[in-house]
């Protein structure tokens, strides 16, 4: 099994020249395969990451897509161990 580290590095909307809290829907894939959907509110300048665990191929590309109403930066990023859990791909 492996995991997918999410970083959402930036999530606000302008308002008035001031941030304030937004929404975002992000589409996590491994491969061709959408494994997760996630839906994302708040607002932040720092980095705030999330594990998501899946059963498709360790070697396979990672990436997310992502919309938003307002300015949002994510990435996403295989690890071969989770630290939340302690679970690796053996």
């Amino acid at each position: 099994m492996g995991s997918v580290k999410l970083t959402v590095k930036r999530l606000y909307k302008l308002h008035q020249d001031r941030m304030i809290k937004t929404t975002a829907t992000a589409r996590v894939y491994v491969g061709q395969r959408l494994i997760a959907t996630e839906e994302i509110d708040g607002m932040t300048e720092s980095p705030v990451s999330k594990y998501i665990h899946h059963d498709a191929g360790p070697d396979l590309p990672v990436r997310v897509e992502w919309e938003c109403d307002g300015i949002a930066d994510m990435t996403a990023v295989g690890v071969e161990s989770c630290p939340c859990c302690h679970h690796d791909d053996d």
